[in-house]
């Protein structure tokens, strides 16, 4: 199949797929065309980011790749386990918490193994904040302990097992970047090979009068949905840049940048054709066997809670799975 310049662009070269593949690919393009691309590219699967950002800005496949090259060229080779490590306290009834008949880490452990299809995940036994020495403040506003995430990283990075590409280290305590700012929903270090995310956060700009306002989703959705939602991209997120890949600037993707919860709820659960084209790279995956097992976790979400988010989700996949078939 010919492959066009737009294409080649942002996904390099597709010589290597099979015809079906390098279609999918090919929807790519639609992020250079200056329009939404029409009903018949891949029933409009991908929603390009209009205007397109100034090259300055784009990672494309090829950039991506070349980073990454001089990024590990004098480091020593990862391994291909991602490792989980719960950061306690929890509320008992998060511990608790299961998801279609499993444990609340248990489904995160598969939901990550479906995301990052190729890799292996496991789960390592929780550690205590108490027992990390790290910096700590109590937020004026909220008046919620918050963590110095950077301080996590060398913590997480020293807890990662030999056979390790990367450790995340999830927190119900919130976390916060610098002390200008007020919270960071997640921050990673490829530097450090870890990365470190917090789902307990009450967004501080949304508080009246001391008392909590919803800060995602509807009033009537689930609140286990919505710490369902922010767990699985989240966790999907800061992964993505343990793996190399910057903030999206192409497409509609889970990798665009965000600076409220708002518009983190508000981005897609999956990758863009330029961003899948750079997981494949790394996790070496097939497309088609990966969206089969996301769709699989997806219907397990879709069986725990009521929330219209995870049932378009799975309708897209099969969409997806449409054009690949």
């Amino acid at each position: 199949m010919m492959q066009d310049k737009n294409t080649k662009y942002v996904v390099g070269s597709l010589k290597k797929f099979d015809n079906v593949t390098q279609k999918f690919y090919q929807l790519s393009s639609g992020c250079l065309q200056g329009s939404p691309p029409s009903l018949d590219q891949g029933n409009n699967l991908f929603t390009p980011m209009l205007p397109l950002a100034h090259p300055i800005h784009r990672q494309t496949y090829s950039q991506w790749k070349y980073s990454m090259f001089v990024n590990t060229q004098f480091r020593r080779k990862r391994g291909r386990t991602l490792y989980l490590l719960p950061i306690g306290p929890f509320p008992a009834d998060i511990t608790e918490t299961e998801v279609a008949r499993l444990r609340l880490w248990d489904f995160l452990k598969g939901f990550a193994a479906a995301f990052f299809y190729g890799l292996d995940v496991h789960v390592l036994p929780e550690i205590s904040l108490e027992n990390i020495d790290c910096t700590k403040r109590v937020h004026k506003n909220t008046n919620q302990k918050q963590v110095l995430v950077g301080d996590l990283f060398s913590y997480l990075q020293r807890m990662c097992p030999p056979d390790g590409y990367s450790v995340v280290g999830i927190s119900w305590t919130d976390l916060y970047p610098s002390e200008e700012l007020n919270f960071v929903l997640g921050e990673a270090s490829f530097v450090q090979n870890s990365a470190a995310i917090s789902f307990g956060r009450f967004e501080p700009k949304l508080y009246k009068d001391e008392l909590r306002v919803r800060e995602c989703g509807s009033e009537r959705e689930d609140d286990r949905a919505v710490m369902l939602l922010k767990l699985t991209k989240s966790l999907c997120h800061e992964t993505c840049h343990l793996m190399g890949l910057s903030h999206c600037v192409f497409f509609q993707c889970l990798m665009n940048e965000s600076s409220s919860m708002e518009q983190a709820f508000k981005q897609p659960m999956f990758l863009c054709p330029v961003c899948l084209r750079k997981l494949q790279k790394m996790c070496k995956f097939d497309i088609r066997e990966r969206y089969h097992m996301l769709r699989e976790m997806l219907l397990k979400c879709c069986e725990a809670v009521e929330s219209p988010y995870f049932a378009d989700s799975a309708e897209w996949l099969d969409r997806c799975l449409s054009v690949l078939d």
